[in-house]
């Protein structure tokens, strides 16, 4: 059995490790819990003495040292909630984040407003901004493009674990360089990250791909490429849109005016950060979404 004690040592490496609530540290060692019994955090409630088997015991020390080297929880659990559904991750793909929701929330508001048919979705990682529209924008074609082989591997399995029937294809594709067609939606969650933050010093993202973090010295390199090549791949009308950084608004819209882009909007998160910018092909107001 384990000791409370070595629980409550455990709980304060956390705190001091992340700078975690006690609360949220609890928390944090009740999944890894659950996830070395390989039931519900709720199992651990009904039947405490699942936590005397000598086997979970090891494979909670092993998760728990995981996490204790910086390994995020979702990587140590294989799956991410995002948008209301579990996908699938490992350290080939970003994890989901929760303001990137809002990035599907546009989508969906863009393609059922004006009946848009067919997306594509740059820097698809693990397919969660793919298969959340597909699943809420019944009808829509999506294709879905990475660079990365053994991300497409993860999204291609979590399109077969959650929605089957949706119509998604994938592409190997660097930003446009595989791509073929028009759009009537193109929608990203590029590497923003600039070369020196100190955010990149966080534990936690030595563990993220680090192309899918950043991108030149202001983090605009990824972002200004899909600009600068995107309206090719637009139909008439087509709408462009991409999640960016809190500070970087004025910027975003600025490379967005300097493509052509009219209709121009952004997004705040629930924070109250600027969070999504874009524009559209032959259209001329510049309105707030979000704001």
């Amino acid at each position: 059995m384990i000791k409370d004690s070595s629980i409550e040592s455990d709980i304060l490496s956390l705190v001091r490790a992340f700078g975690l609530s006690r609360m949220e540290a609890i928390r944090e060692v009740k999944i890894l819990f659950a996830h070395a019994i390989g039931l519900g955090q709720l199992d651990l409630i009904k039947e405490p003495s699942l936590m005397s088997d000598p086997l979970h015991i090891e494979k909670y020390k092993k998760a728990f040292q995981d996490r204790i080297n910086g390994k995020p929880i979702a990587y140590i659990l294989g799956e991410k909630e995002f948008y209301g559904l579990s996908f699938k991750v490992n350290e080939h793909v970003l994890i989901p984040r929760p303001e990137t929701e809002l990035l599907v929330d546009v989508a969906i508001e863009k393609i059922q407003s004006h009946n848009l048919k067919r997306v594509l979705d740059l820097g698809t990682g693990s397919g969660a901004i793919s298969i959340s529209v597909a699943i809420n924008a019944p009808g829509v074609d999506v294709v879905a493009a990475d660079i990365s082989k053994n991300a497409l591997k993860v999204a291609e399995a979590n399109v077969r674990s959650l929605c089957p029937g949706a119509s998604i294809s994938f592409v190997e594709s660097n930003w446009f360089s595989k791509i073929s067609g028009t759009f009537d939606l193109i929608l990203a969650n590029p590497p923003y990250i600039a070369a020196d933050d100190s955010h990149l010093n966080s534990p936690e993202l030595r563990y993220e791909p680090i192309e899918a973090l950043v991108s030149g010295p202001e983090g605009l390199d990824a972002i200004s490429e899909i600009l600068e090549q995107g309206q090719s791949f637009l139909n008439e009308g087509g709408w462009l849109f991409f999640e960016h950084g809190y500070d970087q608004l004025g910027r975003c819209q600025d490379l967005l005016a300097g493509q052509g882009f009219m209709s121009l909007f952004n997004a705040v998160d629930l924070s109250g950060n600027p969070r999504i910018s874009g524009g559209r092909i032959g259209a001329v107001t510049r309105t707030a979404y979000g704001c």
